[in-house]
Protein backbone atom coordinates (compact mmCIF):
# COMPACT_ATOMS: atom_id res chain seq x y z
CA UNK A 1 0.00 0.00 0.00
CA UNK A 2 1.34 3.13 -1.22
CA UNK A 3 1.48 6.64 1.17
CA UNK A 4 -1.70 8.00 -0.39
CA UNK A 5 -4.05 4.61 0.03
CA UNK A 6 -2.40 5.07 3.51
CA UNK A 7 -3.90 8.44 3.54
CA UNK A 8 -6.82 7.63 2.27
CA UNK A 9 -7.84 5.02 4.45
CA UNK A 10 -7.37 7.73 7.37
CA UNK A 11 -9.47 10.43 5.45
CA UNK A 12 -12.04 8.53 5.35
CA UNK A 13 -12.21 8.11 9.05
CA UNK A 14 -12.48 11.89 9.04
CA UNK A 15 -14.95 11.84 5.97
CA UNK A 16 -17.61 10.08 7.33
CA UNK A 17 -17.20 12.44 10.42
CA UNK A 18 -17.43 15.36 8.57
CA UNK A 19 -20.45 14.34 7.30
CA UNK A 20 -21.78 13.18 10.54
CA UNK A 21 -21.92 16.70 11.40
CA UNK A 22 -23.88 17.87 8.40
CA UNK A 23 -26.39 15.92 8.50
CA UNK A 24 -30.07 17.21 8.71
CA UNK A 25 -33.30 15.52 9.55
CA UNK A 26 -34.86 14.35 6.00
CA UNK A 27 -38.13 15.20 4.74
CA UNK A 28 -39.47 12.09 3.53
CA UNK A 29 -39.08 10.52 6.60
CA UNK A 30 -41.20 13.14 8.19
CA UNK A 31 -43.96 12.68 6.11
CA UNK A 32 -44.08 9.16 5.61
CA UNK A 33 -45.79 8.76 9.21
CA UNK A 34 -49.29 7.53 8.87
CA UNK A 35 -52.75 10.59 7.95
CA UNK A 36 -51.35 13.30 6.23
CA UNK A 37 -48.31 16.20 7.53
CA UNK A 38 -48.36 19.45 7.31
CA UNK A 39 -45.32 21.59 6.32
CA UNK A 40 -45.40 24.92 8.05
CA UNK A 41 -44.02 27.71 6.11
CA UNK A 42 -42.87 30.79 7.28
CA UNK A 43 -43.32 33.30 5.26
CA UNK A 44 -43.59 37.19 5.94
CA UNK A 45 -45.28 38.29 2.79
CA UNK A 46 -45.67 37.10 -1.41
CA UNK A 47 -46.76 38.80 -4.51
CA UNK A 48 -50.38 37.06 -4.06
CA UNK A 49 -50.92 38.75 -0.86
CA UNK A 50 -48.69 41.21 0.14
CA UNK A 51 -47.55 41.88 3.75
CA UNK A 52 -48.15 38.36 5.59
CA UNK A 53 -46.46 38.47 8.73
CA UNK A 54 -47.61 41.34 11.49
CA UNK A 55 -44.94 43.98 12.30
CA UNK A 56 -44.07 42.04 15.77
CA UNK A 57 -42.81 38.75 13.81
CA UNK A 58 -40.67 36.91 15.96
CA UNK A 59 -39.04 34.13 13.80
CA UNK A 60 -38.44 31.72 16.76
CA UNK A 61 -42.11 32.03 18.39
CA UNK A 62 -43.00 31.47 14.78
CA UNK A 63 -41.63 28.22 14.52
CA UNK A 64 -41.97 27.11 18.28
CA UNK A 65 -46.23 27.66 17.11
CA UNK A 66 -45.43 25.24 14.44
CA UNK A 67 -43.98 22.81 16.80
CA UNK A 68 -46.16 22.92 19.51
CA UNK A 69 -48.99 21.99 16.87
CA UNK A 70 -47.23 19.00 15.50
CA UNK A 71 -46.14 20.26 12.13
CA UNK A 72 -43.61 17.41 10.11
CA UNK A 73 -41.53 19.78 8.47
CA UNK A 74 -40.34 23.96 8.46
CA UNK A 75 -40.64 25.63 5.04
CA UNK A 76 -38.75 28.93 4.90
CA UNK A 77 -38.76 31.70 2.44
CA UNK A 78 -35.40 33.22 1.90
CA UNK A 79 -36.16 35.54 -1.08
CA UNK A 80 -36.21 38.97 -0.22
CA UNK A 81 -37.75 40.97 -2.72
CA UNK A 82 -41.27 39.59 -2.79
CA UNK A 83 -41.25 37.17 0.02
CA UNK A 84 -39.01 39.26 2.33
CA UNK A 85 -37.35 36.26 3.24
CA UNK A 86 -33.71 36.44 4.26
CA UNK A 87 -31.63 33.45 4.15
CA UNK A 88 -30.27 33.77 8.01
CA UNK A 89 -33.93 32.08 9.06
CA UNK A 90 -32.47 28.67 8.14
CA UNK A 91 -29.21 28.37 10.20
CA UNK A 92 -31.15 30.34 13.39
CA UNK A 93 -34.39 27.72 13.24
CA UNK A 94 -32.20 24.71 12.42
CA UNK A 95 -30.09 25.37 15.24
CA UNK A 96 -33.27 25.58 17.53
CA UNK A 97 -34.74 23.14 16.14
CA UNK A 98 -32.53 20.16 15.39
CA UNK A 99 -34.40 17.48 14.60
CA UNK A 100 -36.82 19.12 12.11
CA UNK A 101 -36.26 19.16 8.63
CA UNK A 102 -36.22 22.49 6.73
CA UNK A 103 -37.22 23.38 3.25
CA UNK A 104 -35.24 25.99 1.94
CA UNK A 105 -38.54 27.56 -0.56
CA UNK A 106 -36.84 30.06 -3.30
CA UNK A 107 -36.65 30.06 -6.70
CA UNK A 108 -33.50 27.79 -7.15
CA UNK A 109 -31.96 27.33 -10.74
CA UNK A 110 -28.16 27.58 -10.46
CA UNK A 111 -25.34 25.03 -9.00
CA UNK A 112 -24.49 28.13 -6.37
CA UNK A 113 -27.65 28.29 -4.53
CA UNK A 114 -28.35 24.44 -4.39
CA UNK A 115 -24.38 24.49 -2.32
CA UNK A 116 -25.64 27.60 -0.53
CA UNK A 117 -28.88 25.78 0.79
CA UNK A 118 -26.88 22.92 2.13
CA UNK A 119 -24.60 25.61 3.76
CA UNK A 120 -27.22 26.74 5.13
CA UNK A 121 -28.62 24.20 7.33
CA UNK A 122 -32.02 23.13 4.94
CA UNK A 123 -32.60 19.49 4.49
CA UNK A 124 -34.16 19.96 1.07
CA UNK A 125 -34.96 22.82 -1.81
CA UNK A 126 -37.59 23.48 -3.76
CA UNK A 127 -36.90 22.97 -7.69
CA UNK A 128 -39.83 24.46 -10.10
CA UNK A 129 -40.18 22.94 -13.28
CA UNK A 130 -41.97 25.56 -15.02
CA UNK A 131 -38.38 27.70 -14.29
CA UNK A 132 -35.76 25.31 -15.58
CA UNK A 133 -35.17 23.54 -18.53
CA UNK A 134 -35.09 19.94 -19.03
CA UNK A 135 -31.29 19.56 -18.64
CA UNK A 136 -31.36 22.41 -15.39
CA UNK A 137 -33.91 20.66 -13.62
CA UNK A 138 -32.15 17.28 -13.90
CA UNK A 139 -28.40 18.57 -13.09
CA UNK A 140 -29.68 20.34 -10.37
CA UNK A 141 -31.87 17.44 -8.72
CA UNK A 142 -28.79 15.26 -9.15
CA UNK A 143 -26.01 18.14 -7.15
CA UNK A 144 -28.57 18.50 -4.45
CA UNK A 145 -28.67 14.34 -4.24
CA UNK A 146 -24.86 14.25 -4.41
CA UNK A 147 -24.89 16.79 -1.60
CA UNK A 148 -28.04 14.95 0.55
CA UNK A 149 -30.41 17.17 0.11
CA UNK A 150 -34.20 16.21 -0.95
CA UNK A 151 -35.68 18.06 -3.59
CA UNK A 152 -39.43 18.71 -3.95
CA UNK A 153 -40.06 18.93 -7.60
CA UNK A 154 -42.90 21.87 -8.14
CA UNK A 155 -45.64 21.38 -10.86
CA UNK A 156 -48.90 23.59 -11.86
CA UNK A 157 -50.15 21.36 -14.57
CA UNK A 158 -49.94 18.38 -16.67
CA UNK A 159 -47.68 19.57 -18.97
CA UNK A 160 -45.04 20.18 -16.00
CA UNK A 161 -46.17 17.16 -14.51
CA UNK A 162 -44.96 14.83 -17.32
CA UNK A 163 -41.44 16.59 -17.14
CA UNK A 164 -41.29 15.98 -13.55
CA UNK A 165 -42.02 12.16 -14.02
CA UNK A 166 -38.83 12.27 -16.58
CA UNK A 167 -36.60 13.03 -13.59
CA UNK A 168 -34.56 10.08 -12.33
CA UNK A 169 -34.88 9.08 -8.46
CA UNK A 170 -37.96 11.50 -8.51
CA UNK A 171 -38.96 11.12 -5.04
CA UNK A 172 -40.71 14.03 -3.68
CA UNK A 173 -43.19 15.85 -5.81
CA UNK A 174 -45.34 19.58 -5.06
CA UNK A 175 -48.68 20.06 -6.74
CA UNK A 176 -48.84 23.75 -6.74
CA UNK A 177 -52.49 25.16 -6.76
CA UNK A 178 -51.89 28.36 -8.15
CA UNK A 179 -52.10 29.16 -11.13
CA UNK A 180 -49.28 31.59 -11.82
CA UNK A 181 -50.48 33.37 -14.73
CA UNK A 182 -53.64 34.53 -12.66
CA UNK A 183 -52.89 33.68 -9.32
CA UNK A 184 -56.20 32.10 -8.89
CA UNK A 185 -56.21 29.00 -6.83
CA UNK A 186 -58.24 25.41 -7.29
CA UNK A 187 -57.36 22.72 -4.65
CA UNK A 188 -59.16 20.25 -7.76
CA UNK A 189 -55.63 21.01 -9.96
CA UNK A 190 -54.03 18.44 -7.20
CA UNK A 191 -56.88 15.93 -7.85
CA UNK A 192 -56.17 16.22 -11.53
CA UNK A 193 -52.88 16.13 -11.87
CA UNK A 194 -53.14 12.81 -9.59
CA UNK A 195 -55.18 11.06 -11.89
CA UNK A 196 -52.72 12.23 -14.65
CA UNK A 197 -49.49 10.30 -12.30
CA UNK A 198 -49.11 6.34 -13.84
CA UNK A 199 -50.26 4.14 -11.01
CA UNK A 200 -46.58 2.00 -10.79
CA UNK A 201 -45.14 5.41 -10.00
CA UNK A 202 -47.38 6.86 -7.88
CA UNK A 203 -46.38 4.02 -5.35
CA UNK A 204 -43.06 5.47 -5.26
CA UNK A 205 -44.00 9.17 -4.81
CA UNK A 206 -44.16 11.21 -1.96
CA UNK A 207 -46.63 14.03 -2.66
CA UNK A 208 -47.18 17.47 -1.58
CA UNK A 209 -50.28 19.80 -2.40
CA UNK A 210 -49.45 23.94 -2.36
CA UNK A 211 -51.43 26.75 -1.70
CA UNK A 212 -54.86 26.82 -1.01
CA UNK A 213 -55.85 25.21 2.41
CA UNK A 214 -57.34 27.70 5.21
CA UNK A 215 -59.68 25.32 6.71
CA UNK A 216 -59.59 21.90 8.55
CA UNK A 217 -62.11 21.03 5.64
CA UNK A 218 -59.75 22.15 3.12
CA UNK A 219 -57.14 19.79 5.09
CA UNK A 220 -59.82 16.90 5.65
CA UNK A 221 -60.39 16.86 1.54
CA UNK A 222 -56.98 16.71 0.69
CA UNK A 223 -56.74 13.73 2.88
CA UNK A 224 -59.01 11.89 1.01
CA UNK A 225 -57.31 12.38 -2.24
CA UNK A 226 -53.93 10.20 -0.58
CA UNK A 227 -52.02 12.86 -0.54
CA UNK A 228 -48.70 12.63 1.80
CA UNK A 229 -48.57 16.28 3.18
CA UNK A 230 -49.97 19.47 2.86
CA UNK A 231 -47.27 22.75 2.65
CA UNK A 232 -49.59 25.23 4.30
CA UNK A 233 -47.71 29.37 4.59
CA UNK A 234 -50.90 31.76 4.72
CA UNK A 235 -53.02 30.83 7.21
CA UNK A 236 -50.92 29.14 9.53
CA UNK A 237 -49.00 33.07 9.66
CA UNK A 238 -52.59 34.17 10.13
CA UNK A 239 -53.55 31.45 12.53
CA UNK A 240 -56.69 30.03 10.18
CA UNK A 241 -56.06 26.61 10.86
CA UNK A 242 -53.80 26.71 14.53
Amino acid sequence: MDILSKIKEQREIQLHREIEEWARPYLTQAIQQPGISIIGEIKRASPSKGQIATEDFDLLKQAQHYANNHVAAFSILTEEAHFKGDNAFIPIVAKAFPTMPILRKDFIYTPFQVFHAKSLGASAILLIVRMLTDDELMFLHLLAHSLDLEVLVEVHNKEELQRALQVPDLELLGINNRNLNTFEVSLKTTEQLLKAIPKSQREELLIVSESGYHSKEDIIYAESLGIDALLIGEALMKGEIF
